[in-house]
Parts: C-alpha cells; structure tokens; sequence
C-alpha cells in the first residue's frame, strides 16, 4: 500500500514538472505546419489569455516571456504556406497588433487597468488597428494599412507618446513593427527586416522610413558619398552660373564697345567744330579750309586755301571777331604771305550806293 502511494506521488511530481517545463502559450495564430508551433502552440485564433501589457512583464512573467519567445520565433522564420500564401512573418506582425489593440483601446478584450491618457493619443489609429482583428484571413491582413486613418502624423503622435511613459514603451515599438510592414511589405519566404530584440526593448525604434537593422538587405551606400553628393552637386552648379555670368557681362562689353566706336563715327561727320575737315585736309592734297569776312567798305573778302592748320584759321576768325576788320586782315595778310592790293580811290569815280 505504502509503495503505491510512493508510486503515484512520483508520477504527479513527474507530470507537474513537464507542465512547468512545457510551453504554455497555446493561444497565439501561426502558419500550419510551422517550426514556431512548439512555440506559439496549433491553435487557429489568437486570445488575449496570453497578451500582457507592462514592459516588466515581458521579462518577469511566463506569459510575457513565452509571448516574446513565439514572436521572435515567428519574425525570423522564413517558413510560408505556398498553397494558402500563409507566413510566420505575417501571424507574428498580426499577434502585435492584437496585442497593441487589447493594451490600448481594450480590443477584442479589455484586460489592462493602467491609467495612461496615450490611449486618447492614439484615437487616431484605432479604426486602423481594429480592422478585421477579429476575423483575420491570409487575404486581409494587410488590407488595414490602407485605411486612411493610419496616417504617419498620427502614429508619430501615438509613438511620442507611449515613448515618454516608462512602463509601457514597447507598445510603441509594437505599433512601428506594424506601420514599418505597411511601408515595406516583407517579401513572402524572407524574414522580417527588424530584429525582434529591437521591438522587445525600452528603446524607441526609429521611424519607418530610417530604420536600418541587423541582417536586413540594407543599402551598401558608403555616409561619405551621401555627404558628398550634395556638396558636388552645388559646386557644380556654382561654376556652372559663374562661367554664364563671364560669357555674359563679356557679350554686353563686346555689344557697348561696338555700339560706341559706330557712334564716334557718325558724330565725326556731324561735328560742328569741322573735325571731319581735317581728317579730309590729311590726304595730303595741300589744301586748307579757308575764311571769308567782309572790309571796312562793307565788300565781301575771301582768302584762298592755304597749308596752315584748321585751328590756325580759327583762332585768326576768332580774333577776327573781336578787333578790327581792318588790323586782323592785315594781320592775316601777313601771316599767309598772300598779297591783296589795296583798290586805288578814283576822286572822280563814282563809288557804289551802300544800303
């Protein structure tokens, strides 16, 4: 008697410590068939019996540790259902999301009672969050993202939020995995592109569109060239307006230079102080111009062309001008050397009427 007894307590020691050994997530959606199943369990919908809400949680409660271990299971898989387009990729970002619904907006189930006003934050993307949580299929798992309410400014305001709490920042870092997946969709058969130690962290992931992970296909984009690109490019255009703004200004010079060496020629033929007639005057010909004026007896005088300069004459017109008629004629008389004879008065001539 005293040995069956004995025997059962070790049979009921054995199968309590297989229990506590076992996995005890049963209730998290995967692929049929998947290497995670071990893991997540084989049931065909997600509960909230095995979601927990606290960052401690995740590190100090069997639900939060096995939660974690069937996600990163999960997103590092690359196995997929060909015939039904099923992936472990797309179950674990769908267990996010119903996670990130049941914590913040209490849906399908409510089963968190911490007081935070993040949850008026993210009103925004509610509608987009809960779109077939309830009823998920391999044709509508993404389809979400294409509600409008899911706009960037929202998730950014919902991050910002969750991020400044210290109990509950990996909900933001649910709600990044998720919108990253709607901008990035992950190829079927290919893991997904941020590590999962990356989400289960008190540190915020960065933005959609500048995340950069371990073991992604990144680009291989050297920083310097990046730099460096810009910096060329305006060097480029730089010179570029430079060497416009030469040819430019010496065009003008060229066009002002031939505009005014026409119009010095033209005013030289219109020159009222005779210029033109000594250009003429230099061919050698031996002519000057010459000067006329009139004589005390009011009879009109003309002195021949002469080799003495134009300005020679207009200095002799000019003293003409000022003195008498009669001393500056002599006075020309004597310089030109041009004899005039003085006409002879004949008493008895009749000299002509003056009017």
């Amino acid at each position: 008697m005293i040995g069956r007894v004995g025997t059962s307590y070790a049979r009921m020691v054995v199968l309590f410590a297989i229990w506590l050994l076992s996995p005890a997530i049963l209730a998290l959606r995967t692929t049929s068939g998947s290497p995670c199943a071990g893991v997540c369990g084989t049931t065909t919908n997600t509960t909230s019996d095995e979601i927990t809400c606290l960052d401690r949680s995740y590190n100090g409660t069997k639900t939060g540790k096995n939660f974690e271990n069937c996600i990163s299971c999960q997103l590092d898989s690359e196995f997929h259902d060909a015939n039904t387009g099923e992936s472990d990729v797309n179950w674990g970002l769908y267990n996010l999301r119903y996670a990130f619904s049941t914590c913040v907006f209490g849906y399908p189930d409510s089963i968190s009672n911490v007081s935070s006003p993040c949850p008026v934050a993210c009103d925004g993307v509610r509608f987009a969050v809960e779109t077939d949580i309830e009823e998920p299929s391999t044709s509508n798992l993404d389809a979400w993202c294409d509600t409008p309410t899911f706009a960037d400014n929202v998730v950014n305001t919902c991050e910002f939020c969750y991020n400044l709490t210290t109990t509950q920042v990996y909900m933001a870092n649910f709600l990044e995995s998720i919108r990253y997946n709607c901008h990035f969709k992950t190829v079927t058969g290919k893991r997904f592109n941020i590590d999962p130690t990356r989400i289960f962290t008190q540190s915020l992931l960065p933005s959609s569109l500048s995340l950069t992970t371990p073991g992604s296909s990144s680009s291989n984009i050297n920083l310097g060239v990046v730099i460096a690109v810009p910096i060329v490019g305006f060097l480029l255009i730089l010179v570029s307006l430079t060497i416009c703004c030469f040819f430019f200004i010496r065009h003008r010079r060229k066009k002002a230079r031939r505009t005014r060496q026409s119009g010095q020629m033209y005013n030289r033929w219109n020159d009222p102080n005779g210029q033109w007639a000594e250009q003429y005057a230099s061919g050698g010909h031996g002519y000057g111009p010459g000067l006329g004026f009139m004589d005390n007896d009011g009879r009109g005088q003309e002195l021949p062309y002469g080799h003495g300069s134009p300005e020679q004459y207009q200095h002799q017109y000019q003293q003409f001008q000022g003195h008498d008629k009669s001393g500056f004629s002599n006075q020309i008389t004597e310089q030109n050397q041009v004899p005039v004879q003085s006409p002879v008065l004949d008493p008895d001539q009749k000299r002509p009427q003056q009017w």
